[in-house]
């Protein structure tokens, strides 16, 4: 019986040793649970910190991107803008090349015109010689030919004719009024005068030029639409001599589309005959 109880009580022992010990590895198991939680709970801290920084950042980006797309908005308004400029800018170019097309193309219609008038006139002047009666044919030419304003005049009896004002020897108009080449040469008809033609250096022509301020240009009937490159003044024919043309200028420089000739207080200078200018008229 003794026997009995003892061995039940050392199987009691046994048992409680591995109730104690299996107690001892769920402890230790427990404690590993535990410490993955802990090793959980600060992954978890981290990542919500994580995600604080990553909500800023986006907030950041976002402002960012806003501000991008407002740059972007005026960039692109500012291109459009650009772009009307552009188109604007070469409507205009086109209408310029357009205007500039048809003064060159009037130009030349005009070039062509002051050829005519000068066939008419050499046409008139072979006329003229046919009908000068035989017994004066063995005069020489230059006795029968007219007067032209490149011969210095004669003193004059009297003073110029109204509206004309002296200058030197010679009576000259100065119209205010802006006409082209050719209105130029009809309204100093309507005077009963001729566009002027510049004396030979000398006296006279330095005291007309330096009856003329620096800044005015006036036209005169200097032309080279008889021959290019050959400058001569309209009516009289007298040939433009390098004394008569301004610093820089001569007959020879390339000036396109500039076939008449204007002078101020420096000599002669190159114009197109198309442009509007105040003119002199001088009585032959």
């Amino acid at each position: 019986m003794l026997e009995d109880l003892q061995r039940g009580h050392e199987g009691l022992i046994v048992k409680l040793n591995d109730v104690i010990r299996a107690l001892k590895e769920d402890e230790v198991k427990l404690n590993n649970v535990f410490y993955k939680l802990g090793r959980h709970d600060t992954n978890l801290e981290g990542v919500d910190s994580n995600l604080h920084r990553l909500s800023d950042n986006s907030r950041r980006i976002e402002a960012k991107l806003n501000k991008h797309a407002f740059n972007v908005d005026f960039l692109r308004r500012r291109v459009e803008r650009l772009q009307n400029v552009v188109e604007a800018e070469e409507r205009v170019e086109s209408q310029v090349s357009a205007v500039k097309s048809i003064v060159n193309r009037l130009d030349d219609r005009l070039t062509d015109a002051l050829a005519r008038l000068g066939m008419v006139e050499n046409t008139t002047r072979t006329l003229e010689k046919r009908s000068v009666p035989h017994y004066l044919s063995a005069v020489p030419e230059e006795i029968l030919a007219p007067p032209t304003l490149t011969v210095y005049p004669m003193p004059r009896q009297g003073p110029c004719r109204r509206d004309f004002e002296q200058v030197g020897l010679g009576c000259y108009w100065f119209g205010g009024e802006e006409l082209t080449y050719t209105e130029a040469v009809a309204a100093c008809l309507g005077h009963s005068a001729s566009l002027l033609t510049l004396p030979s250096p000398g006296t006279q022509l330095q005291v007309l030029l330096a009856r003329l301020r620096p800044d005015s240009h006036y036209w005169t009937s200097g032309t080279d639409a008889f021959h290019r490159g050959d400058w001569s003044f309209l009516l009289t024919a007298q040939p433009v001599m390098p004394l008569h043309w301004s610093r820089g200028e001569n007959a020879t420089s390339l000036a396109p589309h500039r076939h008449c000739a204007s002078v101020s207080s420096t000599g002669l200078t190159k114009q197109h005959c198309t442009r509007r200018l105040p003119y002199i008229c001088h009585i032959l």
